[in-house]
């Protein structure tokens, strides 16, 4: 009998969850084992637990617990889903164990990379295996790393297309209702005024469209948490702006997948659910309202073909009617396709456990946000506790932590940061502090 794979994939937010949950559309033929390690996060959707418990073994470790855990040996593979440094301070971690003893290390991107991609990559460097979307990453990637010690790094695509029932058709478009699902995002604009402008747009344009349903699908419902600060709930948004909404426009808390197989429409500033849609045969478009703006993202779909400004659509059955599908060269250059699938992957980690894996070794000056050092990070979280920016403080002890997992007052110190009533806050925050050297 063949032996399984196991694979551990490791994710901090629900947007890391979610690219772990799209990578696991394994071929059963690999025999692959998943474990999946959602690290403990006040307001985590319980859908997105529910799902990750779905897919094998799931695990609920802080990450020092789990990078301490002597299980991890076990596994043939990690996966690597963590915010911004963590993600170069686990891999520093697991380095301490010998390469021959160690699981293979990879990581990956939450979907479309649309902002800061050089520093993404710079904590991604020197990874066993890096997931890319498609051939855009890989030429930035080609071109970031070259003539360094890392343009040897090795990379695998696996493709933008996440979704199980992608292959299934779904809905003839004549079968589905005449809905638009525009697919929120927390910062995508960020400025409060973008963000009533987009829904005045999108209540003008179900106005100008009685016949129509407009369902706003928010990035999360109020009281849940995601990888961005949300300082505004689009609810709020919503009521503040334009008070009464018109009767065909209104929110949808929905899963979206169940709302892309049954609408026509699908649109967004930046979303990866863009290519989501496509999945469920739900075309999409990307919205042009705000112009190509880097800070939006919207730059990465001005190739698209369907870059449309909502402001100026008569209506939704003139959009309907005149909206063509995607670019197909964009559309492979980005990923998405049947050509870059997550069974690449596998098949890249187990020629990567014939050969013998050598690290890459680097030199002073070469980008590479590893050398972080302990003492500077209890410096900045100190700092950053004075200024009341809790977050931050937050952010910042969790690195000390993964650092040194033993470290009891580094750990209480996050402790007392992460309370959330002020009064406890402060007096653990008494109980915890100790002058940094």
């Amino acid at each position: 009998m063949t032996q399984p794979f196991r694979l551990l994939l490791i994710g901090d937010s629900d947007s890391q969850l979610l690219a772990c949950e799209a990578l696991c559309r394994f071929p059963e033929h690999l025999h692959v084992e998943v474990t999946i390690n959602a690290i403990p996060r006040e307001g985590t959707p319980e859908p997105i637990l529910r799902r990750a418990e779905g897919l094998g073994t799931l695990w609920r470790f802080q990450m020092g617990q789990l990078v301490s855990n002597p299980a991890l040996l076990q596994f043939d593979a990690i996966g690597v889903y963590l915010t911004g440094s963590k993600i170069s301070d686990f891999r520093e971690r697991l380095n301490l164990v010998p390469t021959r003893k160690r699981p293979l290390l990879f990581c990956g991107f939450n979907g479309v990379v649309l902002e800061k991609f050089a520093e993404g990559i710079s904590w991604r460097l020197g990874y066993d295996l890096i997931c890319l979307s498609g051939p855009r990453d890989r030429e930035a990637l080609d071109q970031i790393v070259a003539g360094t010690p890392f343009q040897r790094q090795a990379t695998v695509l696996t493709g933008l297309q996440r979704n199980a029932s992608a292959e299934a058709g779904g809905l003839a478009q004549e079968q589905r209702r005449r809905q638009l699902v525009f697919a929120e995002q927390v910062v995508m604009p960020r400025s409060t005024q973008e963000r009533a402008e987009m829904v005045r747009i999108l209540a003008d344009l179900a106005r100008r469209s009685p016949n129509w349903d407009v369902l706003i699908k928010p990035r999360i419902a109020p009281g849940e948490a995601t990888f961005h600060e949300v300082t505004q709930h689009i609810s709020q948004t919503l009521l503040e702006s334009i008070g009464q909404p018109p009767g065909n426009l209104r929110l949808d808390y929905r899963p979206l997948p169940e709302l892309l197989s049954q609408a026509r429409l699908m649109a967004t500033v930046s979303s990866t659910a863009f290519f989501d849609a496509l999945d469920f045969g739900c075309r999409p478009l990307a919205m042009a309202d705000f112009g190509l703006n880097p800070a939006h993202g919207s730059h990465v779909f001005a190739g698209s073909g369907v870059w449309q400004k909502l402001d100026s659509v008569p209506d939704l059955d003139a959009l309907d009617e005149e909206l063509p599908l995607p670019n197909q060269q964009w559309l492979a250059w980005m990923g998405y396709g049947q050509t870059w699938k997550p069974e690449e992957l596998i098949l890249a980690l187990q020629n990567l456990q014939k050969s013998e894996v050598k690290r890459i070794k680097t030199e002073l000056g070469y980008m590479s946000n590893v050398n972080v050092s302990f003492t500077q990070l209890r410096h900045k979280a100190e700092h950053a506790i004075q200024a009341k920016n809790w977050s931050e403080a937050q952010n910042l002890l969790m690195l000390a932590t993964l650092m040194r997992p033993t470290h009891r007052n580094v750990a209480k110190r996050l402790k007392a940061v992460e309370q959330r009533n002020r009064l406890f806050r402060r007096l653990l925050l008494i109980l915890t502090h100790r002058k940094v050297g």
